[in-house]
């Protein structure tokens, strides 16, 4: 983990690894210990640390290419959306919302965010639909937009999806 990770992770946090060898599995495991001698490669300084997978699994062997993820605080009930959905202008966010067929802008407040998702702790209510993107086309000199909804964000190159479901 970069310099940057190091002073959240713990020992004992949970984390969920997948291995290129099983691309299509995740283990779950917890960190056992952090090195505090880092290494430094162009100019990087990362600290390695090591998980103990959950469960014993034969067919993992040692140095076997693996991605993890570090669980360093867990929140339940909460709003999360899409990074791409959050534009932040000024230090002030907002996401689009789809309300009576209409594109309306939000103000919100965030909390904690990953390189993926970023909670939402106010501006938003149970049920209010999220527009995660929209796609621009130009026919025939006209220049126009379509959105369409989707649970998931980028799937078919725009995306919706509803708040608590």
């Amino acid at each position: 983990m970069t310099q940057i990770d190091t002073p959240k992770v713990k020992i004992g946090n949970k984390a969920t690894l997948t291995f290129d060898a099983f691309p299509n599995k995740t283990f779950t495991g917890k960190v056992v210990s952090i090195d505090t001698i880092g290494s430094v490669s162009s100019g990087v300084t990362t600290y390695p640390a090591v998980i103990k997978l959950d469960t014993q699994v034969p067919e993992i062997f040692s140095n076997m290419t693996t991605s993890a993820t570090i669980i360093t605080q867990i929140k339940d009930n909460v709003f999360l959306v899409p990074t791409s959905a959050v534009q932040t202008q000024n230090e002030q966010s907002t996401v689009r919302v789809l309300k009576n067929n209409k594109i309306n802008q939000v103000t919100v407040e965030t909390g904690l965010s990953s390189s993926t998702q970023v909670e939402i702790t106010s501006g938003l209510s149970e049920g209010d639909t999220v527009i995660t993107s929209v796609i621009s086309s130009s026919q025939n000199g006209q220049t126009g937009s379509s959105q369409t909804q989707s649970p998931f964000s980028g799937i078919g190159g725009g995306g919706a999806f509803r708040m608590g479901q």
